[in-house]
């Protein structure tokens, strides 16, 4: 299948968005030709199993609300040492992407793209031939594709799996020297996991291929409910008093009650509306 070579149609400050061509493909080693595998099937399969997953988005909206308000605002874990780093940090890159975006920040952005693509490519047991990363978009050659793999990029922080990493590693080779001040760690999170968000953010409505061959309603509730989940848990692994047994049991509470409570919305919605 020939490599997809198409242009971005819209530009911000004379720096046109980065595209991603996760679906091009190469032949295989063995000799047979790499086909286009869709895990989810069909468009019309996405499209509605997107319509399915817009209650889930809501009902992990609402928990997460509540997880931010009970442990977070209420349980004052906002003015802990360890909230003011990650916030700094995320205030700091928000600062620099606003302001001061460059070439060096799109082309570390598509790194991240393409190499979170191999890398969830591998995971599902297939082949990356070729990546090709530049400032002006990039593409990975390889011989298996699905959902996971294609969203993956804008669920999977990448560079902040790094940074937890590099720590870890970090950590286990200085043990003898002193223990690393977590402070910075938590620094590190913010800052990186933000630069993930802005930039999925930022890119996700850019007529990007990963989305398009997708479809968008399944794309955009998946990459939404892979981020809530990713956000609930990075709360609950900070957080001194939150739980994922709580957070299952707010979650399980908001799903039980939320036929109920759409019902009863939608129910005094038509009461409201007047018919002649």
């Amino acid at each position: 299948m020939p490599r997809k070579r198409s242009k971005n149609k819209r530009s911000r400050s004379r720096r046109p968005a980065p595209r991603h061509g996760l679906s091009a493909f190469t032949a295989d080693s063995s000799g047979g030709f790499a086909f286009f595998s869709e895990v989810a099937g069909s468009r019309i399969t996405k499209f509605v199993t997107g319509l399915l997953l817009l209650p889930v988005c809501w009902i992990l909206l609402e928990t997460f609300l509540v997880l931010l308000k009970a442990d977070t605002l209420v349980g004052q874990y906002w003015r802990s040492k360890e909230f003011l780093a990650f916030g700094l940090a995320s205030l700091v890159w928000i600062i620099l992407f606003f302001a001061w975006r460059t070439r060096a920040m799109m082309w570390l952005y598509v790194a991240g793209h393409e190499l979170t693509h191999a890398l969830f490519v591998l995971l599902c047991r297939g082949k990356v031939s070729k990546v090709h990363i530049s400032s002006e978009g990039g593409h990975i050659l390889t011989n298996r594709n699905n959902f996971i793999i294609s969203l993956s990029p804008y669920f999977f922080p990448f560079y902040t799996a790094i940074a937890i990493l590099g720590w870890t590693v970090a950590e286990w080779v200085i043990k003898d020297a002193g223990t690393l001040d977590p402070l910075w760690l938590y620094a590190l999170i913010g800052f990186t996991w933000m630069f993930h968000l802005t930039f999925t953010i930022w890119m996700i409505g850019r007529e990007q291929p990963d989305v398009d061959q997708n479809g968008k309603l399944f794309s955009f509730t998946t990459i939404f409910i892979a981020n809530m989940l990713l956000i609930c848990t990075m709360l609950i692994v900070a957080s001194p008093t939150a739980t994922f047994k709580g957070f299952g049991l707010s979650l399980w509470a908001n799903g039980q009650s939320f036929i109920s409570r759409f019902t009863e919305s939608a129910r005094e919605m038509y009461e409201a509306i007047p018919f002649g």
